[in-house]
């Protein structure tokens, strides 16, 4: 008989063992999957959420300014003469499949009184003056407002985000004062009325950003018609390495580069790296856990079964055959835990593919490095799923090959006479 076969029938007379320890791997298997959907799906919604109300899919920007773009440096420009250069390089043959939107961003500082608000006060926001038709249609934040409307040309006033919006009691409107630096370093400091509020699946938006005209911020920022970036919005995420590398020697003759939304995240993306080798660790644990599992349960089928193993070694299998025997039980075992986790994992993914699961109430005022605001989703990850079970019926048949190496070094008298 082979010793798969024989594996098999062992495996089923030890039905209260195979149980146990199956349970052990199914529960490793499905913690794994549900885990890595999760982390799948919180970081779909963060690079879209991303894309659609920050970076789109490609960035330009004048030289060097992307090294300290996370400061929002105020003294490198696109001026006019660059951004035809950029409007006319982003025009192409295809530009049908292209949107594109100027922006100025910076630092501002939003002061409130008393004469709107029951608490003065001021907080540090991000202000960005974009062209609301061209913004409104590379971006989603024109249509997450919820209470007054967007901005239009030549408009004076602004639109804040939602948990801004909340924090100081901010209503449609009212008014504000904003701080900020010119160009050339004088402060400018205008009233403002709050014309719109947006709530956007972008928790950076909800809780820093103001929105402003171009053109009014043009006047009162001094820009003479430059600005800090261009934002290009293709949809399809998967072409922007290319496209910006064919856009780059484009509008390298204005004075400019390219980049795409990854380099230009590139942070964020770090720490969604990070945190899935976070995740990572804590499915190692949950198989290490399972592995002891199969290490026990193989050990006690050794120690239990001393004398039939000695009885096959009498009947000349060798010690290579009789070791293949228990790494097939543990196969066998691991492919039974394996099919029972992936079934649990995979109905537990649905129902959170589905349903997702909500995390306003920790999202709202702790910031832990994913762009969502609410419920997050899983995903369906099929490659990582394939690696936890193959990773786990790897484990089940190698560990248990080891508990049998002790015993088979002895003689084979000493088995059967013990």
């Amino acid at each position: 008989m082979s010793p798969a076969r024989m594996a098999i029938r062992n495996v089923l007379r030890y039905r209260r063992r195979t149980f146990i320890t199956a349970s052990a791997i199914a529960f490793g298997v499905a913690m794994g999957v549900f885990m890595n959907g999760f982390i799948a799906g919180s970081e779909t919604e963060t690079t879209r959420n991303l894309r659609d109300h920050e970076t789109g899919e490609i960035k330009v920007f004048a030289r060097g300014y992307f090294e300290d773009r996370d400061l929002l440096p105020f003294d490198s420009f696109i001026e006019p003469d660059a951004r035809r250069a950029i409007e006319r390089a982003l025009a192409g043959p295809d530009s049908a499949s292209r949107d594109f939107s100027p922006r100025v961003l910076l630092t501002c500082e939003l002061h409130f009184a008393e004469d709107f608000f029951a608490v003065p006060g001021s907080v540090t926001a991000t202000l960005a003056a974009v062209d609301p038709e061209l913004d409104a249609r590379a971006l989603r934040v024109a249509r997450s407002v919820r209470e007054g409307r967007w901005l239009a040309r030549g408009d004076s006033g602004i639109v804040i985000g939602s948990w801004l919006a909340e924090d100081i009691g901010a209503k449609v409107g009212y008014s504000v004062t904003l701080e900020c630096r010119g160009r050339g370093g004088f402060y400018q400091t205008v009233d403002a009325e709050i014309v719109g509020i947006a709530r956007t699946d972008d928790p950076v938006v909800n809780r820093n950003g103001v929105f402003m005209d171009l053109s009014y911020a043009d006047g009162i920022l001094a820009l003479d018609g430059a600005v800090t970036e261009y934002l290009v919005r293709m949809g399809n995420p998967d072409r922007a390495a290319r496209e910006a590398a064919r856009l780059a020697p484009l509008v390298a003759e204005a004075g400019c580069e390219a980049y795409p939304w990854q380099k230009v995240a590139e942070s964020t993306m770090k720490l969604l790296r990070g945190q899935r080798g976070e995740t990572a660790i804590f499915m190692f644990f949950i198989v290490v856990i399972a592995a002891v599992g199969i290490v026990n349960t193989m050990l006690m089928a050794v120690m239990e079964r001393k004398a039939e193993i000695g009885t096959l070694r009498a009947l000349g299998f060798g010690a290579s055959r009789v070791r293949a025997l228990f790494l097939a039980e543990g196969l066998a075992i691991g492919v039974i835990g394996t099919a029972m986790g992936l079934a649990a994992g995979l109905l537990l993914n649905l129902y959170f593919v589905v349903h997702g699961m909500d995390f306003s109430f920790m999202l709202r005022d702790t910031d832990i490095g994913y762009r969502v605001t609410g419920v997050i989703r899983s995903a369906w990850d099929p490659a990582g799923t394939a690696q936890i079970a193959l990773f786990t019926l790897a484990t089940s048949a190698l560990i248990a090959w080891l508990p049998s190496g002790r015993i088979l070094r002895q003689e084979v008298a000493d088995m059967l006479r013990k």
